[in-house]
C-alpha cells in the first residue's frame, strides 16, 4: 500500500476518475495496525486504488477532511468524496461499499 502526502494527493486521488480508497492512519494507533493488513491483503485482488495517509505527517489532509479518528477510511470515486468508514473495517465490510460505488 503506497503512503502518499499531501503534495501527492490531488494526482492520485482527486484526479483519478476511478474509485480510490484513502487509509487515513498513524503509526501510534492498535487499529490502524490491525487495518493495515487487511488492505495489503485487499491490493491484490481488487480494481480500485489503495492509499494511506500518515495523519501526524500530514494534519493539513487530515483537516481538509475533518479526520477526527483514526483509522478513517475515506472513498472516492472520480475525485469526489463519496463516504467514509471510521475504526477497524473488516474486508467484507470494505468490498460491500465498494460495490455500492461501482
Amino acid at each position: 500500500m503506497k503512503e502518499i502526502n499531501t503534495s501527492e494527493f490531488d494526482t492520485h486521488v482527486l484526479e483519478n476518475e476511478g474509485i480510490v480508497l484513502v487509509d487515513f492512519s498513524a503509526t501510534w494507533c492498535g487499529p490502524c495496525k490491525m487495518q493495515k493488513p487487511v488492505l495489503e491483503e485487499m491490493e491484490g485482488e481488487v480494481d480500485f486504488e489503495i492509499y494511506s495517509v500518515d495523519v501526524d505527517e500530514n494534519p493539513d489532509l487530515a483537516g481538509r477532511y475533518n479526520v477526527n479518528a483514526v483509522p478513517s477510511m475515506m472513498l472516492f470515486k472520480g475525485g469526489v468524496l463519496k463516504n467514509t468508514l471510521v475504526g477497524f473495517q473488516a474486508k467484507e465490510v470494505i468490498l460491500e461499499e465498494i460495490e455500492k460505488l461501482k
